[in-house]
C-alpha cells in the first residue's frame, strides 16, 4: 500500500510582477514568513432539469479564485512588488490613483513524507489590506499581516497549477517556467 500523505507545513512564497502580455518582468521576489494561505476557487454551474428531474450537470469553467495569505510581516520592499506602492525616505506611499500590478505567484505545502505540493497562481492582485493590532498581553502574541489576492485566467486560459514531487514526471524548472512564463534551464 502507498503511503499516506497529508500537508503539515507553508513556506517559499515568491511573487513576480507581470507585463501587458502576462510576462514576468524581472527576476520573482521572495516573501519571507508565509503563515497560512488559504485558496478560494469559484466554478460556475447550473442544474439543467428535464423529464422532472436532474438531467445534467452544466459548467462553465472557473470564475474566480481568491488567495488569502497571511504573512508574519509583510516589509515595505514586500509591498512595493505586491502593491506597486513608492517607498520614500523610507516610507511606503499609498495614492488614491495608485494601480496595483498583476502578479503570478508560488508557494509550497510540505507533505509528512518530506516532498512537496507546489501551488502556482498565473495571474492575479493582491489588494493592499487592513491592520488588525493589539495591544501586547502579559504572554505576547503574534499578529501576522493579511491580504487578498483576486485572481484571473491569463491570456493562455491557465488559472493555476499544482505540482507534486512525489509524481514521478515532476519538474521544479517545468512548473516555475509555466508560472513565471519563462523557459526552463536546460
Amino acid at each position: 500500500m502507498a503511503q499516506r500523505t497529508v500537508k503539515i507545513g507553508l513556506d517559499n512564497w515568491e511573487v513576480a510582477t507581470l507585463d501587458d502580455a502576462d510576462k514576468v518582468t524581472g527576476t520573482p521576489t521572495a516573501i519571507p514568513g508565509l503563515t497560512s494561505a488559504q485558496l478560494s476557487i469559484t466554478i460556475n454551474s447550473a442544474n439543467f432539469q428535464a423529464d422532472d428531474g436532474l438531467w445534467a450537470v452544466l459548467d462553465g469553467g472557473i470564475s474566480a479564485m481568491q488567495l488569502t495569505i497571511g504573512n508574519a510581516d509583510l516589509t515595505s520592499e514586500a509591498k512595493a512588488v505586491l502593491h506597486g506602492l513608492t517607498l520614500e525616505d523610507g516610507m511606503e506611499v499609498y495614492t488614491a490613483d495608485m494601480t496595483i500590478p498583476y502578479v503570478a505567484t508560488i508557494f509550497r505545502s510540505r507533505l509528512n513524507t518530506g516532498k512537496y505540493v507546489w501551488f502556482g497562481l498565473a495571474k492575479g492582485k493582491f489588494v493592499p489590506g487592513g491592520y488588525d493590532l493589539n495591544t501586547r498581553a502579559e504572554t505576547p502574541s503574534g499578529q501576522p499581516d493579511s491580504l487578498v489576492g483576486n485572481f484571473e485566467p491569463r491570456a493562455d486560459k491557465i488559472t493555476h497549477i499544482i505540482a507534486r514531487e512525489d509524481n514521478a514526471e515532476f519538474d521544479m524548472e517545468a512548473f516555475r517556467a509555466k508560472i513565471f512564463q519563462t523557459v526552463p534551464a536546460g
